[in-house]
């Protein structure tokens, strides 16, 4: 099942959930919107494969890992499996922190400007204190010089530059002008791929440079649902974002809250889930004839003719409901080996993930037989040939249809 091979010296970030207590704008985790906690079975899972490959440490994160209800048995089942256990928490619940303690080797504290943080002297596992420099935070000498004094004594210090994300982008991360202009002590490259300034003997991760990168991440990753790769990617495609606040057939309304970097407020967000859409050209060669419908819009509010075509249902691939459509409104059964993908695009990106999907299907005579329509669906099979297609187009608002028309012509050796 997994055909990576791991050194003895990697080792593997653990997300236990996406929940978290902070709205962090720079976040990576782009799960954070569904609050999902691993199961047992699943941490157990990534345990045995990480057992099997040779992991040596392991690094709990989150979300916030505090707020996962069994945190505390994660980190024992981590510390039996023999490894070198670390976890990066916000401090979110200090109690639950000194539960995990027996069972940890370092903790990782993000700081955020919390006032109350731990005493290094209630604990046996190591702790360190990571900040993040970007605009407006240790963007300037004397603010990093007296980061570093008030906590050097206390903790093993970590700090780091970001690197832009659509909600914090390159404005907010670039601190690399100021950085530039500090004394270090020396420079240093981390994993190959990371290249880190010493200033005062603290680190400084520089993710504002570009270095060249290997093919693949330098660490492993176990996601909520038992997953195990290097990827940071989307697990829940399936799911939306947001509370509903009207549902109706053709999509929901829904709402969220989200802050806004360069606002510096949060501002609420409205998503409609427009499901995906397909259509496409469709051609009888044996009557050398484009296979259009006239049926009557609600939207445009009249009789449209355009090329055959409707919503797809959530489970569907988008062929299979291409195909379902020209047999519901035209008749004609075709096979997917005769259909073609002519490409894709997002309805409208300013507040919907729905996405249109273009075909391209050629059909015969053979292939003609009862349309399956609906009770309310009235339509009007039309057929034309390329002459007449191009009159029709010249004169139609319908831009879908031309569109289509276009996208098709523009590909060579389609027929």
């Amino acid at each position: 099942m997994f055909n990576i091979k791991i050194k003895t010296s990697d080792f593997i970030h653990v997300m236990v959930t996406n929940r978290c207590n902070r709205r962090c704008p720079f976040c990576f985790d782009e799960n954070r919107k569904f609050g999902k906690d691993i199961t047992r079975e699943n941490f157990i899972k990534i345990m045995d494969k990480a057992k099997e490959n040779n992991i040596r440490e392991v690094c709990i994160l989150g979300g916030e890992p505090l707020l996962h209800p069994d945190i505390v048995w994660l980190c024992k089942t981590c510390k039996e499996y023999g490894f070198k256990t670390v976890m990066t928490t916000n401090y979110a619940k200090p109690e639950v922190l000194l539960e995990c303690d027996k069972y940890l080797d370092s903790i990782n504290i993000s700081y955020y400007n919390q006032t109350d943080l731990p005493d290094q002297k209630n604990y046996t596992a190591d702790i360190s204190l990571s900040a993040l420099i970007y605009k407006g935070r240790l963007d300037n000498k004397k603010d990093l010089d007296d980061f570093i004094d008030k906590y050097k004594d206390r903790f093993l210090l970590r700090l780091a530059t970001l690197e832009p994300t659509p909600r914090f982008p390159t404005q907010l991360c670039d601190v690399s002008e100021f950085l530039d202009t500090l004394e270090f002590d020396e420079k240093v490259t981390l994993f190959g791929q990371i290249e880190a300034d010493i200033y005062r003997g603290v680190t400084i991760k520089r993710h504002d440079i570009s270095l060249p990168k290997f093919e693949q991440p330098f660490s492993f990753n176990g996601h909520v649902t038992g997953e195990y790769d290097r990827s940071w990617t989307d697990r829940y495609k399936t799911e939306e974002r947001g509370e509903v606040e009207y549902s109706s057939p053709i999509g929901d309304i829904r709402s969220y809250e989200e802050y806004d970097a360069l606002a510096k407020k949060l501002h609420k967000i409205y998503i409609y889930d427009q499901g995906d859409y397909v259509c496409g050209v469709l051609f009888n060669k044996d009557r050398n004839k484009y296979i259009m419908v006239k049926q009557y819009r609600y939207g445009i509010d009249k009789y449209n003719i355009e090329f055959p075509g409707g919503s797809k249902d959530y489970v569907e691939e988008a062929i299979d409901a291409y195909l379902r459509e020209i047999k519901e409104e035209t008749g004609y059964k075709v096979s997917k080996e005769n259909a073609k993908l002519l490409g894709s695009f997002y309805q409208n990106v300013g507040n919907s993930k729905g996405k249109v999907y273009i075909f391209y299907a050629e059909v015969s005579d053979n292939d003609l037989g009862e349309a399956e329509l609906d009770e309310f669906e009235h339509v009007e099979v039309v057929e034309m040939n390329d002459v007449e297609l191009k009159n029709y187009l010249s004169k139609d608002n319908y831009m879908l249809t031309q569109l289509i028309y276009s996208k098709y012509k523009e590909l060579e050796n389609v027929k």
